[in-house]
């Protein structure tokens, strides 16, 4: 199941997508409710405790540590275009903050995300040739390149509209000039930004920081070894996690999850969580102030 409507009673339709939960190293509480699509006009079902509880006795039965030598590689030879293409675009970013393009077996990396969608997961790399680097690279580091918006303006509100699945929508500039003779034109620019796979290492730990998505989808596939960016942490702060991440003692701690945990039904479980969808709203207003 990709995508369904569900309705809460009383309340408006919702999209749901299929998501693999971390049930494992959640709080009970959060552990239980995720099963029921963090939905709080549900009863926590005695299965759904009874499940949270045996995923965290797993857990805490494992052996401690987590063995990530030789996890990440140098990048080989045949990716040198890839990445002199990289620093001709917007990724030049990352070479700049010390990120370097390197080889990682996703297997032994570690995650901090609680949920991932999966509906879509195995799509994102459909097409890549698992024996050329060259064509993982296309997905895990995209090159960017110009894409199209789909936009909406009300004329009555002045308003542009944007909207998209992907976070990464955002305004990403502004701008203000001539447009034509005795015209000024002001505006933002909006962009999805680019995304890539980054793994990376802060006392001496490596997880995924970004590319959840994709990094499922080549594990759904039997991929395992994707290039990725990766760059040593000296602080926490500046790893700039966003909020809703796993409780830093999971994936800090003795039994840290890593990205195979997704799909291990003793420590994980399938769930319906909300769609999430990113947008940008634009709008002009004509205002006449009094005094």
């Amino acid at each position: 199941m990709t995508e369904v409507s569900t309705a809460e009673p009383g309340g408006p339709p919702r999209i749901v997508r299929t998501a693999r939960s971390l049930i494992g190293w959640m709080p009970a509480e959060q552990a239980e409710r995720v099963q029921h699509g963090n939905r709080h006009d549900v009863p926590v079902s005695e299965e759904s405790a009874s499940r949270a509880r045996g995923a965290r006795e797993t857990v805490a039965a494992r052996v401690p540590g987590v063995r990530q030598e030789g996890v990440i590689s140098d990048a080989p030879a045949e990716l040198d275009d890839h990445i002199n293409a990289l620093r001709q675009t917007a990724a030049g970013a990352f070479f700049a903050e010390g990120w370097q393009v390197a080889v990682a077996d996703l297997s032994r990396v570690c995650a901090v995300q609680p949920n991932v969608f999966i509906d879509h997961a195995e799509n994102r790399v459909r097409d890549v040739e698992p024996l050329d680097v060259r064509s993982l690279a296309a997905v895990s580091l995209p090159v960017p390149t110009p894409s199209q918006l789909p936009a909406q303006f009300d004329e009555s509100r002045n308003v542009w509209l944007f909207s998209a699945p992907n976070p990464n929508l955002r305004i990403v500039g502004q701008f203000g000039g001539q447009v034509q003779p005795g015209m000024i034109g002001f505006g933002f620019i909006v962009a999805i930004s680019p995304s890539f796979m980054q793994v990376a290492r802060f006392q001496g730990r490596l997880f995924l920081r970004d590319g959840y998505h994709r990094a499922v989808g080549f594990l759904q596939r039997g991929i395992s070894v994707v290039p990725v960016f990766t760059r040593e942490f000296g602080n926490l702060e500046s790893l700039n996690l966003p909020a809703g991440m796993l409780p830093q003692g999971a994936y800090f701690g003795d039994r840290p999850p890593c990205l195979p945990d997704y799909f291990d039904d003793a420590v994980s479980v399938q769930v319906q969580l909300p769609a999430f969808q990113k947008m940008v709203v634009i709008q002009g207003l004509e205002v006449t102030p009094i005094g």
